[in-house]
């Protein structure tokens, strides 16, 4: 026998012996049996559900206080961060003394100038002379004694006094029409120096002290409103099924694995640019106080539902429309036709039956004519 038939019987036994050990191992894997843990497919209500993300709002978020006139600060103790406040609470004064001497001068000066026309009005010297001429002038043309031109430049100088009199009437009239209208002015600037707030809510950030000098505009703090906004963000594929009025469950992180009812109260129409996706808000049965904001979360809002559906674990589902069954002690895998999508199941409309078992855990583990124990999932 030549050295090259040899090798080649060798090489024929080698190969023999690799098919025999693969037909033996396959053989084992027919009959090994493994746990498999399984749920039985049942009968109920299908929910389809939207998911998306949820940031709670402060209505408007962070705003600016700023106060609308300059002066030093006299007073701003509310001013501190965290600090909660009421519609109309004082929240910084700022030093009024100038402004309140204004007002103070300016109705001084006014008093003064009414008790000045009432005067002249009632008690004017140079009428009284006038009247008395005239009255004189009259006796004596009577008697012969003067001209009718003497009583007529007497009657047209008292006429003057008193035209002089009623444009001085106006004019004071129209000096209480400009201290109206100063004194209002002056007002308005001395309720600007106490800034109050314009809703409930909480101090965020101060930028201000005692003593400061501000400048009109100048920001003094920022706040956020006591009332809340929870704001979802809806991808575009599943966009055109959100209707006003759907129920909802939320899912806040700061508070785990609790859920919130809710419902949609308002859609906006366009989409960001950026992201392509939705706008939704939801009113949320929870504590105002527990909305904290810029919290974060889940949202499923429910879409469609139909009752007495088959139903099973949605986890049983892999590769998007096949399930693995234990029947007879041996796992097969069987393409399904799938409905309704909730969080935590899914509806087969075709494919499965109540009573048959699914595997729900390690699927990824089990084939086709694969030997198990069955194990029941909690």
């Amino acid at each position: 026998m030549s050295a090259q038939t040899g090798s080649a019987r060798t090489l024929l036994q080698v190969t023999l012996a690799l098919v025999v050990a693969g037909t033996a191992a396959g053989v084992a894997y027919v009959g090994f049996r493994s746990d498999a843990t399984v749920a039985e497919v049942t009968r109920g209500k299908a929910v389809s559900v939207v998911t998306g993300s949820v940031v709670v709002h402060a209505d408007g978020d962070i705003r600016d206080l700023k106060t609308e006139v300059s002066g030093r600060v006299e007073w701003c103790e509310a001013l501190d961060p965290g600090k909660p406040f009421k519609e109309g609470d004082e929240l910084l004064r700022l030093d009024a003394t100038d402004v309140k001497r204004q007002i103070e001068k300016a109705k001084r000066d006014h008093d003064v100038a009414l008790e000045r026309s009432r005067i002249l009005r009632e008690k004017n010297p140079q009428r009284e002379v006038a009247k008395q001429k005239l009255e004189t002038l009259r006796r004596l043309l009577s008697r012969g004694e003067r001209s009718e031109e003497d009583v007529k430049a007497a009657e047209r100088e008292l006429n003057k006094i008193e035209t002089d009199l009623e444009i001085a009437d106006l004019e004071a009239k129209s000096g209480e029409v400009e201290y109206r209208e100063n004194i209002v002015s002056l007002q308005r600037v001395l309720d600007k120096m106490t800034i109050k707030a314009p809703l409930d809510g909480v101090v965020h950030q101060t930028a201000v002290w005692k003593d400061a000098i501000l400048n009109q505009g100048a920001v003094v703090a920022t706040f956020y409103s006591n009332l809340r906004m929870v704001v979802a963000k809806i991808g575009e594929e599943s966009f055109g099924q959100i209707k006003l009025g759907l129920p909802a469950k939320v899912t806040l992180l700061s508070y785990g694995a609790e859920q919130f009812d809710a419902k949609v109260i308002k859609i906006l129409p366009i989409a960001e640019a950026e992201t392509q996706r939705y706008t939704v808000f939801l009113e949320v049965k929870i504590a105002p106080e527990r909305l904290v904001p810029f919290g974060t979360g889940e949202v499923r809002i429910t879409v469609g539902e139909r009752d007495n559906q088959t139903l099973i674990p949605r986890r049983a589902l892999t590769d998007g429309e096949y399930v693995y069954l234990v029947k007879g002690g041996l796992v097969e895998r069987r393409r399904v036709v799938v409905g309704y999508t909730a969080l935590n199941s899914v509806e087969i409309r075709e494919g499965l039956a109540p009573g048959e078992q699914v595997i729900v855990e390690r699927l990824e583990e089990f084939r086709p004519g694969q030997r198990v124990r069955v194990k029941k999932a909690n």
